[in-house]
């Protein structure tokens, strides 16, 4: 089992995951620049292909990013997505998030860098 590389934050947030051309809320528990991990939301089947919509919206803008993810873990307390792929625009979202809440942009950052070398590089990691 390959342990977790990118840091993961505490987010609570509803979102919306699409299936098969249903939409359904959910509510975010935490966040990385790989996965986002469920407390609540719609009883999906391992593998299945997703799209999960993230808002944030304040008085004065809002922004929103979709991001297409596999369903990778499920458990008593909830489920896990995969990202499967993250475009420059929600890259920058989760990571603005991810950095807001653990106050360590380098850090965030590097682990990434990492990530994507092995991703790319025959699924070995090692980190530098």
């Amino acid at each position: 089992m390959i342990k977790r590389m990118l840091s993961r934050v505490a987010f609570e947030i509803t979102a919306r995951i699409t299936h098969e051309g249903n939409e359904y809320p959910a509510e975010v528990k935490n966040v990385s620049l790989s996965g986002i991990y469920f407390s609540k939301g719609p009883d999906l089947p391992l593998n299945a292909s997703v799209t999960v919509r993230l808002e944030l919206a304040s008085t004065h803008s809002e922004m929103e990013v979709k991001v297409p993810g596999t369903v990778v873990r499920k458990d008593t307390d909830g489920f896990a997505v995969k990202l499967d792929e993250l475009e420059l625009d929600a890259f920058i979202f989760l990571r603005n998030i991810i950095i807001y809440n653990s106050g360590n942009a380098e850090v965030i950052d590097k682990e990434y860098r990492d990530y994507l070398v092995w991703r790319s590089d025959k699924n070995e990691y090692i980190p530098t």
